[in-house]
């Protein structure tokens, strides 16, 4: 009768384990994310690989363009002018700290938003060196070097 018992205890242990399992499996099935049959169709979009020297340059430039934004506020003072409603920028004028010297002036378009044009001035004589002009979206259109 012992062994009967026994035989009994181990088939149910079985048969619990096998259904707890079972659940588990049904569980993972329904939370799984469930894929249209499109996207299976749906060519995968190559991604370019960079080589780690890439990512290192990019991250090197990008940094090295922080630091000379951070070193331009530092060594510049911006005297910024509106146009007669005292709201809407007409242009930016950037001057070296020491010298109070025109360095840069940035030209806005009658919304005070978009770049007209930016012209750049040498730092010891004040003279133009170049003037950029763009275009409405924003791209360069001429560049004009003095």
């Amino acid at each position: 009768m012992k062994k009967n018992k026994k035989i009994i205890f181990i088939i149910w242990g079985l048969f619990i384990s096998v259904s707890f399992i079972g659940l588990l499996i049904l569980l993972l099935l329904f939370l799984q994310p469930k894929q249209s049959p499109q996207s299976f169709n749906q060519p995968v979009e190559a991604k370019p690989i960079q080589s780690s020297s890439q990512q290192e340059q990019e991250t090197y430039n990008a940094i090295l363009k922080k630091i000379e934004s951070e070193v331009e506020s530092l060594t510049t003072e911006k005297n910024i002018i509106y146009q007669p409603d005292d709201k809407t920028i007409s242009y930016i004028q950037i001057l070296d700290s020491k010298t109070k010297k025109l360095i840069k002036a940035r030209f806005y378009k009658q919304d005070g938003k978009t770049l007209n044009y930016i012209t750049e001035y040498d730092s010891i004589t004040g003279d133009e060196i170049k003037t950029t002009y763009y275009n409405q979206d924003g791209t360069v259109k001429e560049v004009i070097n003095h």
